[in-house]
């Protein structure tokens, strides 16, 4: 009996070196690129409606910058747009960073909210 137990092979373990290519190493890959996949269709269809509502751009129309600055369309070519930020203040920016067409209800809100001071809590 102790011959048999002498011509078996002793167990085998693995090899800290050789890299494992299994399913449990590739699943986050595969996780971000469903995530991807599924996001990507609804910021380009974001995208394409704002570009629609920029196509309709007019003078005087009340629209915020890429940066957050609200203004009044005094002008506009293909590549400039000049806006009126404060009573006979005007700044010629890209027409590109014109980010979005402001709503009647929402240009009012955003006129009647006081700054805050940058320490005061609450």
């Amino acid at each position: 009996m102790d011959t048999f137990l002498l011509a078996l092979p002793p167990p085998s373990e693995p090899k800290p070196d050789a890299p494992s290519f299994g399913l449990g190493n590739m699943l986050p890959f595969l996780l971000v690129l469903v995530v991807l996949m599924l996001f990507m269709p609804l910021l380009s269809r974001k995208e394409r409606t704002r570009q629609k509502r920029l196509q309709g751009l007019k003078k005087y129309d009340r629209v915020v910058t890429s940066g957050g600055m609200y203004g009044t369309v005094i002008s506009f070519d293909d590549q400039t747009a000049t806006l009126e930020v404060a009573k006979g203040f005007r700044i010629d920016f890209k027409r590109s960073s014109v980010y979005d067409i402001v709503k009647e209800g929402e240009a009012a809100a955003a006129q009647e909210k006081p700054e805050k001071p940058a320490g005061a809590k609450g």
